[in-house]
């Protein structure tokens, strides 16, 4: 009886492992997705400031009030862009902090089921 009681409880382990890991591993994906994101935002911005810098060279007033617009759109498309990596970054780390802690915690539970059972 001793043994079926171990097994289903290795059994949950198992599976609130896998659960665990499978939750990191999709906010390790929104981070990353975040971070894609907020690069591409960050290369618009670029090209739009560079437009704005062209028209100002140029003297071309229509152009740069255009440009200008683009990039304080961008600017903005920017700044949510790298607010909304940082709360997935965030969150990540709080995640991982507690998931280390249960891995470390089922690998102490495991050793100590292997250490009793050696000694039955």
């Amino acid at each position: 009886m001793a043994r079926v009681v171990n097994d289903a409880f290795s059994g949950v382990q198992v599976a609130e492992q896998a659960v665990s890991d499978a939750w990191i591993g999709q906010l390790l994906l929104a981070e990353s997705e975040a971070e894609t994101v907020a690069g591409a935002c960050a290369r618009v911005r670029e090209r739009a400031a560079g437009r704005v810098r062209e028209a100002q060279r140029a003297g071309d007033l229509v152009a740069l009030a255009r440009f200008q617009g683009d990039l304080e759109a961008a600017d903005a498309g920017w700044g949510r862009a790298v607010a909304d990596h940082e709360r997935a970054r965030d969150r990540l780390v709080r995640e991982l902090s507690g998931w280390s802690a249960g891995v470390a915690s089922r690998i102490r539970e495991a050793w100590a089921d292997q250490q009793n059972a050696g000694r039955r």
